[in-house]
């Protein structure tokens, strides 16, 4: 049990390192983006440099912005997934991804939300050709993977629908994962974006409370002198995110130009599906949204992702409304997944099949002194 009194007076022992102040960084960030936001041959430097920071590309003014206006009438799919990893301490070899739908349409006519979950169970023959086939890594490999299907099937039977998930469609994951993993789930996720190319379904991905340095990068070139060897990190910006230097200049309601990523990851993704990105303030943050590039490259399309995204923001008080719903109905809770080992103890007896459980999960489930 938690003793309440003992982590109030670490917590205040540590406010000096919890509590930074990086004023400075920002003072000094936003004088350099006010520079280079309207440099002309910036973004011409920037992709002559070879920059040991992951930068993006773009044309035209760096700081130019535009108005958003929230769609009125439109319909959005929405999908998340949540999971029960294997439990090693329970003898059955099997994990469970939970997908949850959401449906919001709207237009003149009243039609009622759709809120749907589904439930995928795999064992061992699911997997039993990839190495590692139980580890964290797998399952949350698998859940992307029957996210993106699941939704794309949706949006397929629904023409017009825009499909937004949660996260990243930069698949940064992958990078650490050894290269049999790697691969295989590369190749299954560029074949689901294909689909919806070919589909011509509008996709996005939203990313609350983003953590990416893109544009950090770009301040970074500037104080050095495109030379990095000069970068000196006494005068630094390298607690910043880009959503600090987003703020600088976007007021409630605007979004940036869009930007090309250049992650090595997505050097393996066809042209026309490798992520771009714009940033949005949608009020009580800065987002990050973000697109294939047959997208990006059809103004009229980034307009309506814009517009939805930013739609759905303010009716979800600064989170889409449709993500946080599917959020609820994918979350699985412990009550969920004492019902799942339940179910299988149940499936055990009826097939006369023994469950081995180690002797901590017993212990666990019956405490005593």
């Amino acid at each position: 049990m938690l003793d309440r009194a003992k982590v109030v007076k670490a917590l205040s022992l540590a406010t000096d390192e919890l509590f930074l102040d990086f004023s400075d960084e920002y003072l000094r960030a936003e004088k350099v983006w006010t520079k280079i936001s309207q440099e002309s041959t910036f973004d011409q430097k920037v992709k002559a440099s070879q920059s040991p920071w992951l930068v993006p590309h773009w044309g035209g003014l760096l700081g130019r912005k535009y108005n958003v206006k929230p769609s009125s009438e439109y319909k959005v799919v929405a999908v998340d997934g949540s999971q029960i990893y294997p439990d090693r301490h329970y003898g059955a070899s099997c994990f469970l991804v939970n997908v949850g739908i959401v449906h919001l349409n709207y237009s003149k006519n009243y039609i009622p939300a759709k809120m749907i979950t589904v439930p995928y169970v795999f064992s061992m023959k699911d997997v039993s050709d990839i190495a590692e086939s139980f580890s964290s890594e797998i399952v949350d490999c698998r859940r992307q993977e029957l996210e993106f299907k699941v939704g794309i099937d949706y949006a397929s039977k629904n023409p017009g629908t825009i499909l937004l998930f949660d996260g990243s469609l930069i698949f940064w994951h992958l990078e650490n994962y050894g290269h049999e993993i790697k691969q295989r789930f590369l190749s299954i996720y560029i074949a689901l974006l294909e689909r919806v190319y070919e589909k011509k379904i509008i996709t996005a991905s939203y990313i609350s409370f983003p953590k990416s340095k893109e544009l950090v990068n770009l301040i970074r070139l500037e104080l050095c002198a495109f030379d990095h060897s000069k970068y000196n990190s006494a005068n630094s910006v390298d607690h910043l995110v880009d959503s600090s230097i987003a703020s600088f200049y976007l007021q409630e309601g605007q979004r940036s130009i869009v930007f090309k990523n250049n992650s090595r990851i997505t050097k393996q993704y066809p042209e026309h599906l490798v992520p771009h990105f714009f940033y949005m303030n949608v009020g009580q943050e800065v987002a990050r949204v973000e697109f294939p590039a047959w997208i990006a490259n059809d103004q009229s399309l980034v307009d309506v992702v814009a517009s939805v995204c930013f739609d759905q923001s303010k009716k979800g008080q600064g989170y889409p409304v449709c993500l946080s719903e599917a959020h609820e109905q994918a979350v699985v809770k412990g009550a969920d997944r004492d019902f799942f080992y339940y179910v299988l103890n149940q499936l055990s007896i009826k097939e006369k099949r023994k469950i081995v459980f180690s002797q901590k999960s017993l212990k666990k489930r019956k405490l005593g002194v």
